[in-house]
């Protein structure tokens, strides 16, 4: 199954935030195909084994529940930005698309999986090509209208369009026919079965029908941002966008009473701004005095090899390469030690990470061994290897503009020249950097790709998606037993979780096996705050704002 499109891009390739900016990508071809009858049959179905009939059981207990007694509003903050927000409803900030809007499913902050938002339960047909979503009776929108089976039905046509620029990008599939078969059920058939598609379903922000029939989403007027969110937006103005707590939030009326983001030009000027006074909140990559709260990014940084130019071609090369990195001093000091360290492309705490992937321990001994057996030798005592007369001398491609990228690439020459390997640095803008990388037009790079909520990586290891220019397979690899796997997790009977977990083992020991990259981290960001702003929560699944209705702010 193909479902490569450039919008992914801005999901996964962490370079920047989706931006105006060119890709490498010369064209943009349809999301997907869909039609939607006015109904459909709906076929026998069970729910899952682990997570759809019932609220999930993995739900962590820090995650607010509706209160018996209502809690009286107090105080105000302000969060500080960056990068004024567009009135493009599907590319607002994190913050003001979590303050104003819910999604059909809420991911489980500490491992990932799947929990009850705006549908309280869902069912999935045997053959996975079914999804019926069964929606809570209990919520309203912002203008008190009711919510309804036919906002879920509006807004996944509306994310459904060709033209459509989401952050995330949005995933669906091959859809065939949705529908809503009652008030509080929709019922989405794909024409071929596709797990994936309910963590990408369930994770957009669900819009109000009745507001945004027939109005563009891409310039969004103030009295159109109605939500189903903890909070209401007041006003939103050249530098600041102004909230109130949602006093019907269906989770319960958030504490804080007076919400408001302002923004400034970059990440500095928001810090500077928070050290100030001007604001209580910020969310930063670099460590602080005050940073009270962190998380590991749901990213990894990984040397990529170019798996069709020689010398990688060899995956004994490879695996040297692979011995020759220490991975916990490829990070960069200045967030030595917050760091997660990475077997494989799954942090080690997601719900679908088996633990069987592991990548060897640093041995630079046994990396200059492992060369010499592919008839890599220094003989002329330089330091460098060299085979037929020719040194070991590749390109490292990384980011000029992006700080932890070029200290990272800096440490990784370094490395490699210690096992004999000359890596020549080549350090450029985001767009030249992007435009090598997914043309693989290079020998190494420091990628950096988001890691999807879903443990289906087609996008990363599938041969379909070896495709330059297009795909997101960049390094070329090629495997069938992974491609059989990739199918295979997508294919699980009623996608039970526990089965396609291990339905997707294979593919994450392969390429330890293969090594078409050697993972080094991922990075953690900071919420630096004031000391009586409480109930931050930051994960690396559901992000910094997942719990705002359980914020508190001390006089």
């Amino acid at each position: 199954m193909n479902k490569t499109f450039p919008l992914f891009v801005c999901l996964l390739l962490v370079l920047a935030a989706c931006e105006a900016d060119p890709t490498p990508v010369p064209s943009t071809p349809s999301v997907l195909s869909t039609t939607f009858p006015p109904t459909v049959q709906t076929p026998s179905v069970q729910p899952t084994a682990s997570q759809n009939s019932t609220p999930a059981p993995s739900a962590p207990s820090n995650v607010s529940k509706s209160p018996t007694i209502p809690r009286a509003p107090s105080g105000s903050i302000t969060l500080a930005g960056y990068g004024a927000p567009s009135r493009e409803i599907t590319t607002l900030p994190e913050f003001v698309s979590r303050a104003l809007y819910d999604s059909l499913l809420r991911v489980n902050p500490q491992t990932g999986d799947l929990t009850p938002g705006l549908a309280e339960r869902w069912l999935i047909s045997e053959d996975a090509k079914t999804f019926v979503f069964m929606l809570r009776d209990d919520v309203v929108w912002h203008d008190g209208a009711p919510f309804t089976a036919d906002d879920v039905v509006f807004t996944l046509r509306a994310f459904s369009s060709p033209d459509i620029r989401t952050n995330p990008a949005a995933d669906f599939g091959p859809i065939a026919k949705i529908n809503a078969t009652d008030s509080r059920t929709v019922s989405i058939t794909f024409e071929e079965a596709y797990c994936a598609a309910l963590t990408y379903i369930g994770a957009i922000p669900i819009l109000p029908a009745h507001r945004l029939q027939e109005k563009s989403l891409t310039n969004v007027a103030n009295q159109d941002f109605i939500g189903t969110g903890p909070l209401v937006l007041k006003s939103w103005n050249d530098n600041a966008i102004s909230f109130t707590r949602n006093e019907r939030y269906w989770k319960g009326a958030p504490q804080i009473l007076d919400w408001t983001y302002r923004w400034y030009e970059n990440e500095n000027a928001a810090r500077a701004a928070h050290l100030r006074g001007q604001a209580d909140l910020v969310v930063t990559r670099q460590r602080a005095a005050n940073s009270n709260a962190k998380r590991a990014l749901n990213q990894f940084f990984a040397l990529a090899l170019n798996v069709k130019r020689a010398p990688f071609d060899d995956v004994r090369v490879r695996q040297a390469i692979e011995l020759g990195i220490d991975r916990a001093a490829v990070v960069p000091e200045e967030f030595r030690g917050d760091a997660t360290l990475l077997q494989t492309s799954l942090l080690p705490n997601f719900w679908a990470n088996t633990q069987n992937a592991t990548q060897p321990a640093f041995n630079p001994q046994r990396a200059r061994e492992l060369l010499t057996s592919t008839g890599w030798r220094d003989t002329d005592g330089d330091g460098i290897v060299e085979k037929d007369r020719k040194s070991f001398q590749v390109t490292l491609w990384a980011r000029a503009d992006e700080n932890r990228s070029e200290v990272t690439a800096q440490i990784l020459r370094a490395q490699l020249q210690q096992i004999g390997v000359r890596a020549v640095l080549k350090l450029t803008d985001r767009i030249l950097f992007l435009t090598r990388v997914f043309l693989e037009e290079y020998d190494l790079a420091l990628a950096q790709f988001n890691i999807p909520l879903d443990p289906d990586q087609h996008y990363f290891w599938a041969s379909t998606e070896d495709e330059p220019g297009f795909g997101l397979n960049v390094t070329g690899y090629r495997n069938t037993r992974v491609d059989e796997a990739l199918d295979a997790g997508n294919r699980v009977a009623r996608c039970e979780p526990t089965a396609r977990k291990n339905a997707y083992a294979p593919v994450f020991q392969n390429i330890a096996q293969d090594v078409p990259m050697v993972f080094l981290f991922a990075p953690p960001e900071y919420l630096a705050a004031n000391a009586n702003v409480r109930g931050l929560a930051p994960s690396s699944f559901a992000g910094n704002f997942w719990n705002l209705e359980a914020w508190e702010k001390a006089p």
